[in-house]
């Protein structure tokens, strides 16, 4: 008998992607937004480094949740810095121009929000944003999301990480 596992029993489960259809989704993505949570600031800064080096090969929009501004402040990189909540609700609204003023977008990627409230974002934009397709980079499967990757270890996830660097090119 195997443990309880809450990906497998989601209405809607994520699909597992490899790296290389992460990047080809957030290549497709007209409009794409990368939401990074304060995690980033506890964890070892090459993770903050891919992070930001993916937002920069797409020119993604990139929003500090959580305090991980002062991460990316300290690697000279300037953020949208709002609440995770106020922006899930913001995101929520097909008529919300976005941070730029082009529209609404079609594609949000999330890495370093901490898990219990990431799961309850993905949640609410899985059910009342149909408009937004939902990618996490985290080191743990998100079943909320639309598209995940699955659980790894450090190593591994550094790994994915740097196949979707190679991917985006």
């Amino acid at each position: 008998m195997s443990a309880w596992n809450s990906a497998l029993v989601c209405a809607n489960p994520a699909s597992v992607w490899p790296p290389e259809m992460a990047a080809l989704t957030i290549k497709q993505s007209k409009n794409p937004l990368f939401v990074m949570g304060y995690l980033l600031n506890n964890i070892p800064e090459e993770i903050a480094e891919k992070s930001l080096e993916i937002a920069k090969k797409r020119d993604l929009t990139v929003v500090a949740t959580g305090g991980s501004s002062l991460t990316l402040s300290k690697m000279n990189y300037k953020s949208r810095v709002t609440g995770v909540v106020e922006l899930i609700n913001n995101l929520k609204n097909p008529e919300w121009k976005g941070f730029d003023g082009k529209g609404n977008y079609d594609l949000v990627c999330f890495i370093g929000v901490p898990y219990y409230i990431g799961s309850q974002g993905l949640s609410t934009l899985k059910n009342f944003a149909p408009h937004i397709k939902t990618l996490t980079l985290c080191r743990f499967m998100h079943p909320n999301a639309d598209m995940s990757y699955p659980n790894m270890s450090y190593e591994e996830w550094l790994d994915w990480l740097t196949k979707l660097i190679d991917s985006l090119e």
